[in-house]
């Protein structure tokens, strides 16, 4: 795949990677522990934090350095010792049920130690920051919470999910600073003196040749690896998709005239091979954007027949 194979596709990349881009928005975050501490006095007023510890960003390169097999945006802890996991979502992948009971999944193993008394549990909290609207209610904070079915009860399971909405629409029901921030992640435009710092760092982290260096070798390193994992996966299921429409062709050629028939096999054994694609890579932990990008440039479907059929397997 070529749009960032090359280096002048990546420094491209680089140039326009901005606070939504993961790397960036982890790099900020981590690196400036007055912006992590106001950002998550803004998302969670009514916790009273005072001071943010121990941040630590996704390691792209390595396993997270904080869990064994988890991979935060960025992990940070309070002077109470709760637990935050804070993610940057661009695209919809529509599975962010899962991954939040994923990620605390790896918060709850480390909120209690051995031997402490299940009331000594921290609270661990998951917030998604996103760059569209998740229910589709128009809420800028959506919060979840375990209910009994059979009444209104709540139970308290120390487990917090907060998933913010920066298409949102109607901001009267966060702070200004709230609401000047999603406006931010949504525009790019700095209103606050919060997002004008971080547009300000962010000028500051493009300057830094060590950062512009590691940026630009993953994502030709990323790049690189999806090229090769597409086209085995092309292959397989271009492989498995032809017999089928072999076998579909000889069929349809029966029902409606050899030619005819053929023609509609083939289109149909096609799609399948597509539609494989698509799970595999999904399966490999590509974004929607990302599967969507290879199939268009591995086969003859455009990019809105692509989307069609990712929706198709994936919304549910």
């Amino acid at each position: 795949m070529g749009d960032l194979s090359t280096y002048e596709e990546a420094l491209k990349a680089w140039n326009l990677a901005g606070f939504k881009d993961g790397m960036i928005f982890s790099w900020i975050i981590s690196e400036h522990k007055d912006i992590c501490l106001e950002l998550l006095q803004l998302i969670l007023p009514d916790l009273g934090i005072v001071d943010v510890k121990n941040i630590k960003k996704e390691d792209t390169h390595k396993q997270n350095t904080v869990f064994h097999g988890a991979r935060f945006d960025i992990y940070a802890e309070d002077e109470h010792g709760r637990m935050y996991d804070i993610e940057m979502q661009v695209s919809d992948e529509h599975n962010l049920g899962k991954r939040i009971s994923y990620y605390q999944s790896y918060l709850t193993q480390h909120a209690l130690e051995a031997g402490q008394d299940y009331s000594d549990r921290v609270d661990t909290y998951v917030i998604f920051i996103c760059d569209f609207d998740f229910f589709g209610v128009g809420s800028p904070v959506y919060t979840t919470e375990v209910r009994v079915k059979e009444s209104d009860l709540v139970l308290d399971t120390g487990e917090h999910n907060i998933i913010l909405n920066a298409k949102a629409k109607d901001f009267s029901a966060v702070s200004q600073g709230l609401a000047a921030f999603l406006k931010y992640v949504d525009t790019n435009v700095p209103t606050s003196a919060l997002t004008c710092k971080i547009a300000d760092d962010i000028v500051i982290l493009k300057t830094n040749t060590q950062k512009e260096g590691d940026y630009m070798f993953y994502e030709l390193e990323f790049r690189s690896r999806l090229a090769r994992e597409t086209k085995k996966v092309s292959k397989e299921a271009r492989k498995k998709g032809l017999a089928e429409g072999r076998k579909e062709g000889r069929k349809e050629g029966r029902k409606e005239g050899r030619k005819e028939g053929l023609t509609e096999g083939w289109v149909k054994g096609e799609k399948r091979v597509v539609c494989d694609m698509i799970s595999r890579l999904t399966a490999k932990g590509y974004s929607k954007q990302d599967v969507i990008t290879a199939v268009t440039e591995l086969t003859h479907f455009t990019v809105e027949e692509a989307t069609v059929l990712y929706d198709k397997l994936f919304v549910k």
